[in-house]
This record gives C-alpha cells, structure tokens and sequence, in this order.
C-alpha cells in the first residue's frame, strides 16, 4: 500500500490501512493500522471521549520506526465510528472490549501488546483476564485498579478538579467547529499536570472535530450501558509484563492510583512520569514509548 494522508494532517512515512469494522450491532468502527503487516502489533486505546487522534501520528511514527505496528482506531461516539441504529446502542466496558477485538482481528493479527489510555486501559486489564491469549503486554497510562470503586488505597480526584467539574463550561454552538474546539480544549485544561500543552491539545481536537459526522460532545444518548463486575480482585491473574505509567501531578486519578495497579499485578513495573496530569502530550511520549519497546 502507497503511503496515505493520516488523520493527524501530515504525510506517513509509511503504509497506512484505512480500515471499517462492522459490529453486530450495526456500529462501524473507524480504525487505521500503520506500518508493515510482518511486525507486531501494538493496539492503541484512548480514553472516554477521546478519538483516535490521541494518539498523534508523531507518537505512531516513533512505535513504528522500532520495528512495530500500530493500530488506532475511534471509540463509539467520536471520530469517524458510526453508531448503531437508535434503540440498540451499546456502550460500556464489555463493549469496549469486544470492539478492540475486533480491530485487532480487522488487523489480522492474533495477539498485541494493548497500550491504553485512563479508562481504554480498563478495557485492557479486562482483556488480559478474559482474553489472555490476544494480549501480549500491557502498558497501562493514568488510570485505576476500579471504577470509581471507593477503595481506601485508592484517592479520587483533588480538588481543583472537582470544582471544575461541578462548574463547566458553557456549551458552544455545536455548529460551530473552532467553538467545539475551544470548549474542549478549556475542558482539558483542567486535566493537565504542572504545564497544559495547548497547541498538541488543540491540534488533536481540531483532527478529531474535522473528521466527526456528529461534534465530539453531542452525541445521541447510548440505549443500553453494559456494566462489569469488578475486577481488582482478579489482577494477580494476569500474566503478561506490564507497565504502568502515570503523571505524579494527575489530578483525576492522582499518582497513588497507579501505584497500586503495579502493586496488584504481579511483576508490573511502575514509570511515574514528572509533573504529568491526566493527558498525553509529547513530554510523556518517551516514558510510554520505553514502556513499549523496552528501550
């Protein structure tokens, strides 16, 4: 395949497969894999509410450029994924999971090291435990043993962020693409660490609004949301080598969080990464891109 345009705006240096995998459902997952089918995978999976252009094509570029391939795709409800018909749409974990399979198969290949995101690195604790045999690694970014269980090792988010959250911002004129834009960014920058890139953040929301059909934000309500029985119990199953990777200025998850996963599974290394919040811009690129390729 001819190198194609990426949804990150620039040139690939290498071969990029657009890909549309259909779920039962009638959801279509948008996903696109780079480099050569002869190397192995690695599965990017963002967080809730986030594109495919979390993971900048910069970042892919670096992962391939060691000898891999990197699979991307769109969540439900963002980008270029489509939804299932109203009154079927799903949405949770379970679901979550079972898309990420299928991009995976979509990609031909029978396992990856799953690289995941705040709660796409849910997805891939549960992934380990029930799919064993598709995970290869894990190396699990700003995220949590739980969801938002309330357990006494595990502290919720400081402050400044609550306060935030309880005091939104104005909703933009969703028809307006440079206000969807700012609204998001204004979002994220209660999320950032000691320093808030805002042009990487802009870019990303600039890519992700460009190619969403409906604006990150307004999306039709989901039908049926999937709950999961907890898993933090079940952690010490889990046997694969694992990273774990967390800012030590996260103010939604902060970094005892994260501490904790590597305690829960047995042989994970824990990377704290200096001053990071809950994102992932470029500073923290080195410290996951270690995490991956073990150099």
């Amino acid at each position: 395949m001819e190198p194609s345009e990426v949804p990150g705006g620039r040139m690939s240096r290498t071969a990029v497969a657009v890909l549309r995998v259909p779920r039962p459902d009638g959801a279509v997952i948008a996903a696109e894999v780079i480099g050569s089918p002869r190397h192995p995978l690695v599965l990017l999976v963002a967080g809730a509410g986030s594109s495919m252009d979390w993971w900048r094509p910069e970042f892919c570029e670096l992962l391939v450029d060691r000898g891999l391939r990197v699979a991307r795709y769109d969540p439900r409800g963002i980008g270029e994924t489509t939804l299932a018909p109203p009154g079927t749409r799903r949405d949770g974990l379970g679901v979550s999971v079972g898309d990420a399979l299928a991009v995976l198969d979509a990609a031909g290949a029978r396992d990856a090291h799953w690289v995941g995101f705040s709660a796409g690195a849910w997805a891939c604790q549960l992934a380990a435990l029930d799919h064993p045999d598709r995970v290869r690694a894990l190396t699990l970014v700003s995220t949590t043993p739980t969801v938002f269980e309330a357990d006494d090792d595990l502290p919720g988010s400081v402050d400044r962020l609550r306060q935030a959250c309880a005091s939104p911002p104005a909703e933009p004129d969703w028809n307006d693409p440079a206000a969807v834009v700012e609204y998001h960014v204004e979002i994220d920058r209660d999320y950032a660490g000691d320093e808030f890139d805002e042009a990487h953040d802009r870019a990303m929301w600039t890519n992700t609004v460009r190619r969403s059909p409906v604006m990150p934000g307004r999306e039709d309500a989901v039908d049926e949301y999937e709950e999961v029985p907890r898993w933090r119990e079940r952690l010490a199953g889990i046997r694969v080598p694992t990273t774990v990777v967390h800012g030590t200025a996260d103010p939604m998850f902060p970094v005892a969080n994260g501490e904790a996963l590597a305690r829960d599974i047995p042989g994970a290394e824990f990377v704290a990464v200096p001053g990071g919040g809950h994102e992932f811009p470029p500073s923290a690129w080195p410290f996951v891109v270690a995490a991956i390729t073990g150099r």
